[in-house]
């Protein structure tokens, strides 16, 4: 049996030798049996790469693997050291059979929850590898730059300046990479149904985010002239929030794991021209103005509300108005987020649309998910009728959160059409 004593620290491994052998033991035999096991490696080993400050504890194991509780107490609950001693036994049964002759290794110390990356050589001691910087992004390719633009509550305006595209372009590396495991694993399934009138178009997709800005349309090419580089950095069409980047991350992954061109643009340089010149999808939705413009016309609607309150409509059901967020509430104690989900052909531009518009970033983040995660997009079969797949739908979502964290979407209403 091999031991950490064989892993030698000649060099490095690389951040995509890394990948790669993620990869080699998620597909392997030892793995695929065992969607747990998958879903907590894919976890730790994520984290590490993104080099989360946030420490890997038993604690986020248990509410953001597992779905436990906010208020989960480890003293009452060994169900993450279990789960993590698991995961140990079977990175050391994939070694010994399966990955035997692997010279990169991942290896979680007893006692530990952080993983280490490591080189298999014949003598000489571990060490991990040198995890990237959030400040300096992996020296992986990002296809296309993201721009500094983002969500509609200004409060959150100044929160993202000169860092926020390089952790923009580190989360869409990673999360293209590990995104891109989970697609080639779950292929003709519900995902696949929904993005095929998308995929099926020879024209670049368009990826139209939202900023701070959102939420009315400006002509494109029209910031103050004169401004210097940092004034121009701040405005408003140039600032997202990070969980809007991450949302992005999502389809850009998907879209690159199925060798799909794409082109990334705010709302506020999205032209009229822009969706009629290919399939698009939108993110965000108060600080979107081309979701809300599409929205206003269907089933499920935004209204606004003063001073701060933004909630989802029925037409069918203009009664009800729980569908909400008030945002003036502090975030941390948002326990309930809610979302529309689309797939429509726009009547406008006669282009296939797809949108994840949360009510705030917490929603749109678990609609992201929802439509990129096959999985979570199985979740489907349950609500929509025969003959969805050739179908224009909307749903409404609803996801927990928890101190600022949302959970898994659950579907709440649904038209077909």
């Amino acid at each position: 049996m091999d031991s950490l004593s064989s892993l030698s620290p000649v060099r490095e491994p690389s951040v995509s030798e890394v990948k790669s052998e993620l990869q080699s033991v998620l597909s392997s035999k030892e793995f695929r049996q065992s969607r747990g096991l998958t879903k907590l490696l894919r976890y730790i080993c994520s984290r590490a790469l993104l080099d989360d400050t946030e420490p890997i504890t038993e604690y986020t194991i248990a509410v953001d693997v597992l779905g436990k509780a906010a208020d989960f107490k480890d003293s009452k609950d060994a169900n993450a050291r279990v789960e993590m001693h698991r995961l140990r036994k079977r990175l050391v049964e994939f070694y010994e059979n399966e990955g035997a002759g692997h010279r990169i290794r991942i290896a979680i110390p007893t006692g530990n929850y952080f993983p280490q990356f490591l080189v298999h050589e014949e003598t000489g001691e571990p060490e991990p590898m040198a995890l990237p910087s959030l400040a300096e992004p992996p020296d992986i390719a990002v296809p296309e730059p993201i721009p500094d633009a983002v969500h509609s509550s200004s409060q959150f305006a100044g929160l993202l300046r000169s860092r926020s595209a390089k952790i923009a372009a580190a989360i869409l590396a990673i999360a293209s990479f590990l995104l891109a495991i989970r697609v080639f694993s779950h292929s003709d399934g519900p995902l696949d149904s929904l993005w095929r009138p998308v995929f099926s178009s020879t024209s670049p997709i368009l990826l139209c985010i939202g900023n701070v800005e959102g939420g009315h349309h400006v002509e494109p090419g029209t910031a103050p002239t004169g401004l210097s580089v940092l004034q121009y950095h701040g405005l408003n069409s140039q600032i997202m929030l990070i969980d809007d980047a991450a949302t992005l991350s999502r389809f850009a992954g998907l879209l690159q794991a199925k060798g799909k061109p794409y082109r990334v643009v705010s709302q506020s340089e999205t032209t009229f021209a822009d969706l009629q010149n290919g399939p698009a999808v939108l993110i965000g939705l108060s600080n979107n103005y081309w979701t809300e413009r599409l929205v206003g016309k269907l089933r499920f609607w935004l209204e606004h509300r003063e001073p701060r309150q933004l909630i989802l409509r029925d037409r069918e059901h203009p009664e009800r108005s729980d569908w909400m967020m008030d945002y003036s509430t502090p975030y941390l104690n948002v326990t309930r987020d809610y979302a529309l989900v689309l797939r429509v052909l726009d009547p406008k531009t006669e282009q296939m649309v797809i949108s994840a518009a949360g009510i705030s970033v917490f929603g749109t983040l678990a609609a992201g998910e929802f439509l990129t995660d096959p999985e979570q997009f199985r979740k489907i079969e349950a609500v929509a009728p025969k003959g969805w797949k050739k179908m224009n739908f909307e749903m409404v979502l609803s996801t927990d959160v928890i101190r600022g964290k949302s959970g898994h979407a659950t579907i709440i209403a649904t038209h077909f059409w």
